[in-house]
C-alpha cells in the first residue's frame, strides 16, 4: 500500500528525455509539463534537451511529439477520458485506449502532422506515453502502441511495441481503403492477399543481399516489406505486389532501423545496404 501512496508524489520533469524514465502511475503536475513541452524548444533554456528531443506542437494541445515525423522519438498524449465521443477506456483493465483524431470541424485530415504521427506509429515503432488528467495534474498511464485506425480514432494498447531492433515481420501492416476508414493491424486481408501471391509467384530471393533462405537453411521463409509507408496513399489506391521488397529477416531489420534512425525511403536503404556487402 506504501508503494501506491508514494505514486501520488509528483514527478519533476526537467528534461525530454525524463519523460522515459516513467513509470505507470507517476503523476506530473500541468505546470511542469506545460513548461516542459514550451521550453525544450528553447536552447539554453533548463528544460533543453538538445536538438534532437525538441517536444512539438504546442503545450496547450492534447497531442505533441519528440523529435521530427516520421521517425520521431516518441507521442505525447495527454487527455481526459470521455472529453469527446469516442476518447476513453475500451474495458475496466485498461489495457486499450480509443484516442480520437484531431478534426476541424467534422473534418479529419490523415496528413496533418497530429494525426499523422498516430498513424505512422505501427511503421515506426516509437511509444505513445499517454497522461490522464486528475484536476491539476496528468497521471502518466504508461507507453502504449496504435493496434487499430478507425476512421475517426486511435486504438491504443498498453506496451511500446518493439523497439527497431526487435521488430516483428511488418508484411502485413496495410492501408485498406474503403471511404475514409483506415485497418491498420497485423493480417490486414488485402496486403495479406497480395504478399501471399507475390511470394507464389517470386523467386524467395532477398532484394538487398540475395540470400535465398530455403538453399541456405532448408525451410521456406522470405519476409515482404511495404516500399512506400502506407500513410501517403490515396484513398483509391490499390495495393499491388510491386509495392512490396522481398527480404531476408535480416535485412528487413536493418531496413526499419534505418527508417527509424536516418528517414531514409526504400530504395536509399537499399543501395546504402549493398554498398556495405563489399
Amino acid at each position: 500500500m506504501l508503494g501506491f501512496l508514494e505514486r501520488d508524489v509528483h514527478m519533476e520533469l526537467n528534461k525530454p528525455q525524463d519523460l522515459f524514465l516513467l513509470s505507470a502511475g507517476d503523476v506530473v503536475t500541468k505546470r511542469n509539463l506545460f513548461d516542459l513541452i514550451q521550453y525544450s524548444k528553447v536552447s539554453g533554456s533548463q528544460y533543453w534537451g538538445g536538438e534532437e528531443v525538441q517536444i512539438k506542437n504546442t503545450p496547450q494541445q492534447g497531442i505533441n511529439w519528440i523529435g521530427e515525423p516520421p521517425a520521431c522519438h516518441a507521442v505525447i498524449i495527454k487527455t481526459r477520458p470521455g472529453l469527446y465521443e469516442d476518447d476513453g477506456w475500451a474495458g475496466e483493465t485498461k489495457t486499450a485506449y480509443h484516442y480520437s483524431f484531431k478534426a476541424r470541424g467534422s473534418e479529419v485530415s490523415y496528413s496533418e502532422k497530429a494525426n499523422a504521427v498516430l498513424i505512422n506509429q505501427p511503421q515506426y515503432q516509437y511509444p505513445v506515453l499517454l497522461f490522464t488528467e486528475s484536476d491539476d495534474s496528468w497521471t502518466y498511464e504508461g507507453a502504449f502502441s496504435v493496434s487499430e485506425i478507425e476512421s475517426k480514432y486511435v486504438v491504443l494498447e498498453r506496451g511500446s511495441g518493439f523497439a527497431p531492433e526487435q521488430a516483428p515481420p511488418q508484411e502485413e501492416v496495410a492501408y485498406q481503403e474503403g471511404g475514409r476508414k483506415y485497418v491498420t493491424h497485423l493480417m490486414a486481408e488485402r496486403s495479406k492477399g497480395v504478399v501471399k501471391a507475390l511470394k507464389a509467384n517470386s523467386a524467395a530471393d532477398c532484394d538487398i543481399c540475395h540470400l535465398n533462405f530455403s538453399k541456405r537453411y532448408g525451410v521456406e521463409y522470405i519476409e515482404a516489406h511495404h516500399k512506400v509507408p502506407i500513410s501517403t496513399y490515396s484513398s483509391s489506391y490499390v495495393v499491388k505486389q510491386d509495392d512490396f521488397a522481398l527480404l531476408c529477416p535480416n535485412c528487413h531489420r536493418a531496413v526499419h532501423i534505418y527508417m527509424k534512425k536516418n528517414g531514409l525511403d526504400y530504395p536509399a536503404i537499399k543501395e546504402k545496404l549493398r554498398g556495405t556487402e563489399a
